[in-house]
C-alpha cells in the first residue's frame, strides 16, 4: 500500500476519507455525480457500483438521513480503505460496504428477486482498454479507470434488472461517450431524462458529463446549464463559487 493521506471530502465539511495516493484517488466528478443525482423523501435503496474508497456514498449520504447504502467494490485494498472511511465518518448504519463484482452481483440479486433499488449511482470505469497501454505496478488504477472488469454496456444492462420502475441510474462519464450512453439506456430500457455537461472553462470544450435515466419512464430529457469549474483566467486555479456550492452535500428538501 502507498502513502495513505486524510483528506478532507467537500467544503464547509466534517466529512474526511483516507486516501491511497497509489491508488485511485476522487475527484471533482465524484463530488458532482453526489450532487447531481436525484433524491426525494421516497428515495431510500441505493447502490454504488465501485466505491473505491467510499468517498461518493459518505458524501451521497450526508443528503438524506433515510439512505441504505450497498457500496460494492471489487479491489481488496480499495474495499478496506472504505469500510475504515465509513467508520471514519460514523456511517456504519447507513453504508454497508462490501466486495462483489458487479456482474455477478446483479445476475445473483435477480436470480433471487431480491428487493430492487430506488438509485444506482455510478463513477464507472471510463476507458476502453484499447485506449491506455498498461504501465507496470498501477493494476488498481487500471482497474478503477477502464472497463477491464465491468463495462459501460454491463453496467447499464444489468442495472436495469435491480433497478425499481422508474428509478434511477445515474454516471459521470467522459463526454465523448454520451452517444454510447444514451444509445445503451435506450436499448436497455432507461430513458435519458437529466444531462449535464463539465467544462474545465468557459472556453474550453466540455470534458466530462453527468447523465442520469429512468428505468421504464416516458420520453424527454432536461439539459441542465453547463458548469464550468474555473475562470478564464489561466493564473486562477481554484474553483468558481457555483463550483464550491456543489463541493457542499445538497440536502433533500422535506427532511
Amino acid at each position: 500500500m502507498g502513502k495513505v493521506v486524510k483528506n478532507s471530502l467537500g467544503y464547509d465539511s466534517n466529512l474526511y476519507v483516507y486516501q491511497d495516493k497509489s491508488m485511485f484517488n476522487y475527484s471533482i466528478d465524484t463530488i458532482l455525480l453526489a450532487n447531481f443525482a436525484t433524491l426525494n423523501t421516497g428515495t431510500k435503496r441505493v447502490l454504488e457500483v465501485g466505491t473505491n474508497n467510499g468517498a461518493l456514498s459518505i458524501f451521497l449520504s450526508e443528503r438524506s438521513s433515510k439512505l441504505k447504502i450497498d457500496a460494492i467494490e471489487i479491489q481488496e485494498k480499495a474495499l478496506d480503505l472504505a469500510i475504515k472511511n465509513i467508520k471514519l465518518n460514523k456511517k456504519e448504519s447507513m453504508i454497508n460496504a462490501f466486495k462483489a463484482d458487479f456482474n455477478e452481483f446483479a445476475e445473483d440479486h435477480a436470480k433471487n428477486q431480491k428487493e430492487k433499488y430506488d438509485l444506482i449511482i455510478c463513477n464507472p470505469p471510463f476507458y476502453k482498454v484499447d485506449s491506455y497501454k498498461k504501465r507496470k505496478g498501477d493494476e488498481s488504477i487500471f482497474i478503477a479507470t477502464h472497463e477491464v472488469k465491468l463495462t459501460l454496456e454491463q453496467l447499464i444492462k444489468k442495472s436495469a434488472r435491480i433497478v425499481k420502475q422508474k428509478g434511477y441510474l445515474t454516471i459521470v462519464e467522459p463526454t465523448e461517450r454520451l452517444v454510447d450512453i444514451f444509445v445503451l439506456m435506450r436499448q436497455y430500457g432507461f430513458e435519458p431524462k437529466k444531462v449535464q455537461f463539465i467544462h474545465p472553462r468557459e472556453d474550453k470544450k466540455s470534458n466530462l458529463v453527468l447523465v442520469e435515466g429512468r428505468y421504464h419512464t416516458g420520453w424527454g430529457t432536461h439539459y441542465l446549464p453547463n458548469l464550468y469549474l474555473h475562470t478564464d483566467d489561466l493564473l486562477k486555479h481554484e474553483y468558481k463559487d457555483e463550483v464550491k456550492e456543489l463541493y457542499k452535500p445538497k440536502k433533500v428538501i422535506g427532511e
